[in-house]
């Protein structure tokens, strides 16, 4: 690790989750919503309410690192792909920009962690050009102006062959007109030469924006999950469906093909974004975070620009939403969240958004997220399951 590793105890403190006023009334009631309470017990884990990547504390040397993805590194420690960009020409003029072809949309950084839980406080690698990948494809050609990138990594680790499943948005200038997400495969994610671009997660929608994966081995097999966004704000999740992991198809069944979408009456009525893979709890049920949009440009609005949930998907049919949060489980609160005046320090106003999940044991986990479209923060949060 190139960051200092800070001896420092963390005591955990169960944070009230803020409920606007916009709560569910809608939607029909949830076989298991009153068998589950998810509370964010420890907001942020870094000292002084500062970012786990930033270029403010010199983590990173971009100027923004922000939507992160997270796999097991293999020797109890932690992988984390990185969303960097080096200067916004959204923004302000880039004439530094080392890589002004991919410096709207950004590319992957693949980094080391320890996001140990337990009093250690988490540290991660620093984010320099020399950890950029693109993985399996040929980078951008060098241009003066920017033509495409790499956004929004989400990854998840399969048991069963070894694999390091990572889906990420190919992305033109500001992702649109054409954001497509990929599927790229390693069992080596730190090394270059190790991916395998596998292609579209699904090649015939005319945009998708992020996708995170299920993976069914441990439950008789196939077919497994793909939680994939169809808006490069917020919209709908749709569901896609593999025998193999690799290639992926809609459902047959048309009442399949929209996995969940906005709630009208709710929190997240302005339509819904995949989040990180889903994960097992201790009942056998699924943890699913997602996320809102409310619109670019921001505008103002009590839960922030966007702003993190929850869902529990069913253990023996995942496809199934059995409980879901009637409030914001994060909005953008820490000064690095909400970026009052865009520029040259922060992206976007009010942003917290997720596509990184770390169990750390007994229905716990860290939600890794992007906030202001800048920084990498870390937030823990507990599942309570009444028996």
């Amino acid at each position: 690790m190139s960051s200092a590793k800070l001896n420092l105890m963390v005591i955990a403190l169960v944070v009230p989750v803020i409920v606007c006023s916009q709560k569910c009334k809608s939607g029909g009631p949830l076989p298991k919503q009153d068998v589950y309470n998810v509370v964010v017990t420890q907001r942020d884990p870094i000292p002084n309410q500062a970012a786990l990547i930033s270029h403010i504390n010199g983590s990173t040397v971009f100027n923004f690192s922000f939507n992160t993805a997270w796999f097991p590194a293999g020797d109890g420690t932690d992988g984390l792909v990185v969303r960097c960009v080096e200067c916004s020409p959204n923004h302000h003029p880039c004439p530094q920009a080392v890589h002004p072809e991919w410096s709207n949309a950004g590319a992957l950084a693949i980094i080391h962690a320890n996001l140990t839980s337990g009093g250690v406080v988490p540290t991660t690698e620093k984010v320099t050009f020399s950890e950029v990948q693109w993985p399996g494809v040929t980078p951008p050609p060098k241009s003066n102006t920017s033509k495409w990138g790499a956004a929004d990594p989400r990854a998840t680790y399969r048991e069963k062959d070894g694999m390091t499943y990572l889906t990420w948005d190919n992305c033109t200038a500001n992702c649109y007109p054409h954001r497509q997400t990929l599927l790229s495969v390693s069992k080596t994610p730190f090394d270059p030469s190790s991916w395998k671009l596998i292609g579209p997660v699904l090649p015939e929608a005319p945009y998708t924006a992020g996708a995170s994966l299920l993976f069914r081995d441990d439950a008789g097999g196939p077919p497994h999950y793909a939680f994939v966004a169809d808006s490069n704000t917020a919209h709908a999740i749709m569901l896609a469906e593999s025998q193999d992991g690799l290639h992926w198809t809609t459902p047959a069944n048309d009442s399949k093909k929209v996995f969940m979408s906005g709630r009208e009456g709710c929190w997240d009525s302005v339509g819904v974004a995949s989040g990180p893979q889903p994960e097992r709890l201790s009942n056998g049920d699924y943890l699913y975070i997602y996320n809102i949009d409310t619109g670019f440009p921001y505008h103002p609005n009590p839960l922030g620009r966007c702003a993190i949930g929850w869902a529990i998907l069913d253990k023996d049919d995942p496809t199934k939403i059995v409980a879901r949060a009637d409030g914001p489980l994060l909005t953008a609160t820490l000064p690095w969240e909400q970026c009052p005046h865009k520029g040259y320090s922060c992206q976007e106003t009010m942003v917290v958004f997720s596509t990184g999940l770390k169990p750390l044991g007994n229905d716990e986990f860290y939600v890794i997220y992007g906030g202001a479209d800048t920084d990498v923060g870390l937030a823990k949060i507990k599942i309570s399951i009444k028996q």
